[in-house]
């Protein structure tokens, strides 16, 4: 996301140097101005704060003199450098004021320039789908004026805007139409190489990494390496990024820290403390989070100085909890941890504020199941000390034993032939209550069958009577559509689902492996596509055909519809994988993902889901592991199906 957002803030640089037509201007007022914008962008890619001081006074001295042009052309420019230096607060008051003097002017080209940067405010601080209007509105008025150069860059926007939403086909539509316009004018090298820029970075989001890096080097042959050095830090800060989502860090390393070079020579904070944040970002994955943390000082530093805008904060914060966690500081951590949550609230992104304003508790509960473990090995211990004292007593009584066996062989030759017959009517016994049973377990079955048909003749067939009538209600409504209405088709159609799983269960017809095999399956099919996820299933059948208990085969089945739900909610993943093996004595089941991983030692945010997956594989005599990854995560489930003990079957 970090890299998304960089690519874009080059991207509006070039309506900084397109060119409108001015009147004569009088020496002694407006030609002030337009002097102070000249001087701006002549320093803005090497000296950004001076630029800003330039824009800064040309805007102040045209609204003082009420000089109108004057005034939208420091608009243009002062929103565009303060939505650099990431200040989008001040950006987007500038641009609100400007669009309201602009609908009372009336003038086209003070629309589309005030449009053109609410536009950009908006999409420099993440707001896309409002960005989205404003870019139409202002490339209505940039068509009327002429101004077929910004109408290139809004494509370029929108192109932006539909790569995130990960509608690329769209984005990649609109990229090419940019540089199909702006590679006939070759005097124009910047705008074509923001286009190769912007082709590489998308097939790179898409994991294209050949045509990714041909792309950038097309940019790079395009780039003014002796003046555009705002772009070239972009460049090498995205190539740094894309090795190490390689792992190739040592690469990664070097082309971050050249990004870093260029960006203290032209004096931009924000990007120098956006780059100290992603070599931080690079250490930590290579488990150096000392070094990450200096990094990280020197970014706040800098963040905290120069006032920038709260998502760089936030990320900052989300770096800094994810050094001190793995330095193992969680009091920092925890600090750090409050502070992203507060500034994420701010932001109205709720994704994880359950889980940072619980972390207090996980940690504490992370630290009594580390007290728990450390009790539970002292047990073990004292166990396997007193199976070998067990060990060395029957020894000795074995050897007491052959000791007298010679003394007692006629006692047992004659106990032995008693214990035949013992044994022939304990066979006789257990057969009788075999059949009996057997018998039972007959009933149940036909009871079990019965339950599931008149459920699905006559529950099921209500439930859906009721899902269809609200369905009716709904449509007849209209957009007047009561709460109620809407509640009671939600809870309708949960109920059948419920049920569909209940009489799955039921009906003795699936008791068997390969039957819960294909139930798994189809659920996790159905139930991926209704999600962003991509799925991936290896899955075998059983080749002998094995009977497994209804209650068994609904634990299996909740602890595996349970971790699809966790991946959903806390994984923020875009693949699952379900493998499904039959072993020769178990099913293996394991469900991966390649989201944000799962510690359990650090954080226990769905702890409560885990307990009962657990507790359901345990009441079947089975296992749920979690398999934690810094890649993502593994829930193993292991179902034993044979060699029940008898003492379970005489329960049954």
């Amino acid at each position: 996301m970090v890299r998304k957002l960089l690519s874009c803030l080059w991207l509006l640089l070039f309506v900084g140097l397109v060119s409108y037509g001015q009147s004569s201007l009088n020496p002694t007022d407006t030609s002030y101005v337009h002097e102070l914008l000249r001087k701006g962008e002549a320093v803005e890619t090497k000296q950004s704060q001076a630029a800003l001081a330039n824009y800064q006074k040309a805007y102040g001295f045209s609204q003082k003199i009420g000089y109108t042009k004057g005034y939208f052309e420091s608009v243009r420019l002062l929103v565009y450098l303060l939505n650099n230096l990431g200040r989008h607060d001040e950006a987007r008051t500038i641009a609100q004021q400007a669009v309201q003097k602009a609908q009372q002017d009336t003038s086209r080209r003070n629309l589309g320039l005030s449009y053109f940067a609410m536009a950009n405010t908006n999409l420099f601080s993440g707001q896309l789908k409002e960005a989205i209007p404003y870019y139409r509105q202002a490339a209505q008025y940039m068509r009327q004026i002429g101004k077929l150069k910004n109408v290139a860059v809004i494509n370029q926007n929108l192109g932006y805007i539909y790569e995130k939403q990960r509608m690329y086909d769209q984005a990649l539509v609109h990229y090419r139409r940019s540089l199909a316009f702006n590679i006939t004018d070759t005097l124009d090298r910047r705008s074509i190489a923001i286009d190769y820029f912007s082709i590489a970075n998308l097939l790179s989001y898409q994991n294209k990494l050949a045509e990714s890096r041909a792309y950038y080097v097309k940019a790079q042959q395009w780039i003014d390496k002796r003046n555009d050095f705002d772009m070239l830090i972009n460049l090498y800060n995205n190539m740094g990024f894309q090795y190490g989502e390689e792992a190739r860090y040592d690469s990664a390393l070097y082309y971050h820290r050249e990004a870093l070079k260029l960006s203290r020579q032209v004096e931009n904070p924000r990007h120098e403390l956006h780059i100290l944040m992603v070599l931080a970002q690079t250490y930590s994955r290579m488990k150096q989070y000392a070094t990450a943390k200096k990094l990280l000082d020197a970014s706040h530093a800098l963040a905290l100085k120069h006032k920038v805008g709260l998502t760089e904060f936030r990320n900052i914060y989300r770096e800094y909890y994810i050094a001190n966690a793995g330095l193992r500081n969680y009091k920092a951590a925890l600090e750090w941890s409050d502070r992203h949550d507060r500034v994420d609230s701010l932001l109205s992104n709720q994704e994880t504020k359950d889980l940072l304003t619980s972390y207090e508790v996980q940690l504490r509960q992370a630290e009594a199941r580390q007290k728990l473990a450390e009790k539970q090995r002292q047990i073990d211990r004292l166990e396997d000390e007193r199976n070998r004292q067990n060990l060395l007593l029957l020894v000795a009584g074995l050897a007491v034993l052959l000791i007298g066996v010679g003394l007692v062989l006629g006692y047992l030759y004659y106990r032995q032939r008693q214990r035949t017959a013992a044994n022939a009517l304990l066979a006789a016994e257990r057969e009788r209550e075999l059949a009996m049973m057997q018998s039972e377990l007959q009933g149940q079955q036909k009871e079990r069958l019965r339950i599931s048909k008149e459920m699905h003749d006559d529950l099921g067939a209500s439930l859906t009577a009721i899902g269809l009538l609200s369905e009716v209600m709904k449509t007849r409504m209209g957009t007047n559509t009561t709460p109620e209405v809407e509640k009671i088709s939600a809870i309708s159609s949960a109920m059948v689902t419920a049920m569909n799983e209940i009489i799955w269960s039921l009906n003795t017809r699936n008791d068997s492996i390969n039957g819960l095999i294909a139930y798994t399956r189809a659920y996790t099919s159905e139930f991926i596509e209704d999600t962003a996820l991509s799925l991936r299933t290896e899955i075998e059948e059983s080749p002998q055909d094995i009977n497994i208990r209804g209650v068994d085969r609904r634990n299996v089945f909740l602890t595996v519809k349970e971790t699809l739900n966790n991946v959903v909610k806390h994984a923020q993943a875009t693949q699952v994988t379900l493998r499904i093996r039959p072993e020769p004595a178990q099913l293996v089941i394991e469900v991966c993902d390649n989201g944000r991983g799962f510690d359990p030692d650090a954080q226990t945010g769905i702890r409560n889901g885990l307990t009962n997956m657990q507790n359901r594989m345990a009441e079947s005599g089975g296992s749920c592991v979690i398999l934690p990854s810094t890649t993502g995560t593994c829930v193993k489930i292991q179902y034993p199906y044979e060699g029940a003990p008898v003492a379970k079957i005489m329960q049954m």
